[in-house]
């Protein structure tokens, strides 16, 4: 039976808890407790009882049987011991705030008065627990059992969780209801503040504070009330109301030996302090108004004196319905309100006072605004003329000037010039002639002693100060007006010109004013200045500008110039349906000349080659220097080869006319090349690509000639050729670029070194990938020039770094094959090293399997000497070659690099993870430093960090950068280096231009 009980209770407990979670109000949640009780603990009947106003439990809500009798009026307990219907269970579990039980309950003399009733329902045991509010009993929770000894102190205890679980509900109910009051007050706070702000009469701002108070606060009333002059009683200055016509009949007194003076209104005005009551209706002091109260369903009310200074001027009231509570922070909130309202009451008082001061200040004001305004006018206007228009105009809205002048002096003119005039008596002005020199009648106004003294020079009464019949003492009489002030426009000490302002008022330049002014003429002055310096810029630009598009060295336009000229050249042959030809020069022996008899001769000699050039051909024609020794030409309207031919054969007859050259006698040559538009070309890029292609013809077939470009000749030889040709410039022409990639320790996440990694931006201005300029480079023995110069890049760069201030780390650098085997390949080693001045431990430098398996010998030779320098070696691409375990051992090698395919599909090839997982064994077997390449996902990573590869660089960490770009990673010298994260950059490996 008990273990049946305890289950009952637990599914009443849990019942409960949901109602609470779901109750919205009290009454929702003294209603849903009961039902859960009842209908989920199976109790044969439940009520809540509340205390109230007059010391009785009464039922507010209930479930089961029982409850009507509960809910009888006058069946009600009392709280008080000492009442014979006070010693029943929940008069005794609310005074002591602990649960009373009964299990016989029909035989227990505490419960004689309710046998008849427990007897009809059943009830044969009860218990009563405390329900409470902040820790204090506010009712009881009542339950009733069909069964005798029903109840054990487990039983008991979960009926207390019941009430507990109820109370904790109410005291939410409290601070949330707390919460959303203070939220409105607040509101209503700054409503009210808002409304004092805007009011412009005590009547406006009263009624503008009570209805900010009731719209925001929603309260169901608030009225302010003022004494009635010569009487005790108030009268109703201002309201807003839920129920207008009540507030209004509302009536009370000051004086305390009446009842209406004795009210919460008479009391707050009498002692200057607020009174507050959340149970109006029980109010002793609101009984002369009770059936108003009850009209309106006032629950509580606050009322607060309002201040004049330190005197009490009236009263303001708050009213507000069921479910509201007065607390300290609402009280101090409301008290806030009534503050303001009487500060905005001071102020309302003090209104006259300040007008007459804001009066005083109002042409300060004006000449703020107005120095607002030039300052304004100062950062929009584009030319001088638009800034002394302005200028004038914003100080004649705002000082309230009749005129404002600005004159500039001139170095030829003892007059000033008059540049801008504004006002009402703009027309008077514009002529004024006005001089800096005092022999002119016109030099001896407050202009021309400002000029010469550099000061301001105020006028307050022209007529006092200037003579009777004197120059300005007629033109002021004249035009009515009455004082003038004049301000120099100082630059470096001198007068460049002066503001004058005029005014029809005397006394109007009183000091502050002239202060104003002078900042004013300053920041005038300071624009001039800066348009000086935007004039200087202006020219400065146009030289930049001028050099961009053209060559320094022989003033023709360079290639950037070029290429936009052949663009309209295109244009305008495409519109026009004609024909244009291409030249592309190039001068056979430059270098000898250039480099036996110095530089200063080559660029004679090319500044003369230029001026032919020009003077060779027709004015529409373009000459344009794309660098070195190579000139273009475009020909336009062009009516076939022929007219070509001829002009080639002139410029070849002309070019190679001797020169003297620090005293020699020279002779050059050149070579050139044609290509036709549209039979060649019809676009930029085709057009020079073809003529360069035939210009590198006649270089083969001899040099100092001409060829046309024909289509017989564009086969692959060709194209092979043009590449070739632009790969021989492309390091003259500096279009060989290195990105470089990080290489993170997969322990610490720091940045161990970087591998350089070349790049080339061909002359179209497209990248080529490496299949397409690699195998040239090594077929035709270009990239040993290339590589040495990687080599010294590398280094060089990797130096720079350092003396940014950035932590040394590791520069790889891939070797070639062809680099691999040239002679001098130590030599250039010591050169990067010695030039760069970088230590040979930072250099790394990186062969693959098959280039020291082909002359095993000699690759030892060769690495031993770079091993001998201190630097460090590493075999990249390891695992795709042939190499043996047992030559392996004879090479000084510090570092093996899985080469990528064996890390790509690492996360799921079984074949390539024991590739990898080998490779890794391998090398620490052998004490080797461990490198995985293209290492683009997290869960590579993983596999690699699990199977101790010491580093990797891929794109999970960093895509190839720019310098500054590492620059931007690498951590400064003393501080540790932060893991990198993954690269949002998508870009394949496969787009790098590495020599690998």
């Amino acid at each position: 039976m008990l273990r049946t009980n305890l289950a009952r209770m637990f599914g009443a407990l849990s019942a409960t808890n949901e109602a609470i979670l779901r109750a919205k109000s009290e009454d929702e949640l003294f209603q849903r407790v009961c039902d859960a009780a009842v209908f989920g603990g199976k109790f044969l009947g439940t009520g809540m009882l509340l205390a109230d106003g007059n010391g009785r439990l009464r039922c507010v809500a209930g479930a089961g049987l029982g409850v009507d009798t509960l809910k009888n009026a006058d069946n009600a307990s009392s709280v008080h011991a000492d009442s014979d219907d006070g010693t029943g269970l929940a008069p005794s579990a609310y005074r002591a705030g602990r649960s009373f039980v009964s299990n016989d309950y029909i035989n227990d003399e505490r419960t004689k008065r309710w046998h008849t009733q427990a007897r009809q329902i059943g009830a044969r045991s009860a218990a009563a627990v405390p329900i409470k509010r902040h820790g204090k009993p506010i009712g009881v929770l009542l339950f009733y059992l069909e069964q005798p000894d029903a109840l054990n102190d487990e039983t008991v205890g979960l009926l207390e969780r019941m009430a507990e679980n109820a109370s904790f509900a109410l005291d939410n109910f409290d601070r949330d209801n707390a919460t959303a009051r203070i939220t409105r007050m607040f509101a209503a706070l700054t409503a009210t503040n808002e409304a004092i702000m805007r009011a412009r009469s005590e009547d406006e701002m009263f009624t503008r504070v009570c209805e900010a108070a009731v719209d925001q606060g929603k309260l169901l009333g608030a009225a302010i009330f003022l004494p009635e002059p010569d009487t005790t009683w108030f009268r109703l200055a201002a309201q807003a109301s839920v129920y207008p016509e009540i507030t209004a009949s509302l009536r009370f007194s000051c004086d305390p030996s009446i009842p209406q003076g004795q009210g919460m209104g008479g009391t707050a005005f009498r002692t200057g302090k607020p009174c507050l009551s959340n149970d109006v209706p029980n109010d002793p002091r609101s009984r002369p108004w009770l059936p108003l109260v009850e009209k309106a369903g006032l629950a509580a009310c606050a009322v607060f004196p309002l201040f004049a200074g330190a005197r009490t001027v009236g009263v303001m009231y708050f009213f507000f319905g069921g479910g509201d509570r007065l607390d300290d922070e609402m009280t101090a909130l409301m008290g806030r309100i009534v503050e303001n309202v009487s500060f905005g009451l001071d102020g309302l008082t003090q209104e006259a006072e300040r007008s007459a001061a804001e009066r005083q200040k109002e042409r300060i004001a004006r000449l703020l605004a107005a120095l607002g305004a030039t300052n304004e006018a100062i950062m929009r206007a584009t030319t001088r003329e638009e800034l002394f228009r302005r200028v004038c105009e914003a100080a004649v809205l705002g000082g309230d000037f009749s005129s404002t002048v600005i004159a500039l002096a001139h170095p030829d003119n003892e007059f000033l010039k008059v540049v801008a005039a504004a006002g009402p008596r703009r027309d008077q002005v514009i002529d004024l002639r006005l001089s800096a020199h005092a022999h002119h009648p016109e030099g001896q106004g407050v202009t021309g002693i400002a000029m010469r003294t550099r000061k301001a020079c105020i006028s307050n009464d022209y007529l006092a100060d200037f003579p009777v019949n004197s120059h300005f003492y007629n033109r002021a009489r004249d035009r009515a007006t009455m004082s003038g002030a004049a301000l120099p426009l100082m630059r470096g000490g001198e007068a460049l010109g002066a503001l004058l302002f005029l005014s029809r008022e005397r006394n109007a330049f009183t000091p502050e004013l002239t202060e104003l002014l002078q900042r004013l003429a300053d920041n005038v002055a300071f624009a001039l200045e800066n348009f000086e310096r935007a004039d200087a810029k202006t020219i400065a630009d146009q030289r930049i500008e001028y050099l961009a598009s053209h060559d320094s060295l022989t003033d023709l336009p360079n290639r950037e110039s070029f290429n936009q000229l052949l663009h309209f050249a295109i244009e305008s042959a495409r519109r026009q349906d004609r024909q244009l030809a291409v030249l592309f020069i190039d001068l056979d022996r430059f270098k000898v000349i250039n480099d036996s008899l110095g530089h200063d001769a080559g660029d004679r000699l090319l500044t003369e080659i230029g001026a032919r050039l020009r003077r060779s051909v027709r004015a529409c024609d373009v000459v344009a220097r794309l660098g070195g020794d190579e000139f273009v030409l475009i020909l336009e309207d062009v009516s076939g080869r022929e007219d070509v031919e001829g002009v080639a054969r002139d410029l070849l007859r002309i070019l190679s006319e001797p020169i003297q050259l620090s005293g020699h006698e020279c002779n050059v040559t050149a070579s050139i090349g044609v290509a036709i538009y549209p039979a060649d070309g019809t676009d930029i890029q085709t057009l020079t690509a073809n003529a360069d292609t035939a210009m590198y013809l006649v270089k083969g077939d001899g040099k100092d000639g001409f060829r046309f470009f024909t289509r017989d000749t564009r086969t692959q030889p060709i194209e092979r050729l043009t590449m070739e040709t632009n790969l021989r410039h492309a390091l003259e022409r500096n279009e060989l670029l290195l990105h470089y990639q990080p290489k993170i320790d997969l322990n610490t996440g720091e940045i161990t070194g970087v591998e350089a990694l070349l790049r080339w931006r061909a002359p179209d201005g497209a990248m080529l990938p490496p299949c397409e300029f690699i195998p040239l480079a090594e077929e035709t023995g270009l990239i040993v020039p290339i590589g040495r110069w990687v080599l010294r890049e590398a280094c060089a760069q990797n130096m720079m770094w350092q003396r940014q201030g950035m932590r040394p780390v590791s520069m790889a650098v891939n070797l070639s094959p062809r680099q691999f085997v040239d002679e001098r390949l130590l030599q250039d080693i010591d050169a990067a090293l010695a030039i760069s001045g970088m230590p040979p431990d930072l250099l790394q430098l990186e062969v693959t399997e098959s280039m020291v398996m082909q002359n095993v010998a000699r690759a030892v030779r060769v690495l031993d000497g770079i091993e001998g320098r201190g630097i460090h070696i590493a075999i990249d691409d390891f695992g795709t070659g042939h190499s043996s375990m047992s030559l392996m051992k004879q090479f000084p090698i510090d570092t093996i690099k899985i080469d990528r395919s064996f890390v790509r599909d690492l996360a799921d090839d079984m074949e390539d993870q024991a590739i990898a997982q080998a490779i890794i064994s391998m090398g620490k077997a052998l004490g080797m430093t461990v490198v995985a390449e293209g290492v683009e996902t997290i869960e590579q990573q993983a596999f690699l960090r699990r199977h101790g590869c010491d580093e990797m660089q891929g794109y999970l960490f960093s895509k190839p950068l720019p310098p500054g770009g590492i620059a931007d990673l690498l951590p400064p010298l003393h501080a540790a280096s932060p893991p990198l994260q993954p690269g949002a950059d998508g870009e394949s490996k496969a787009a790098e231009l590495a020599i690998d």
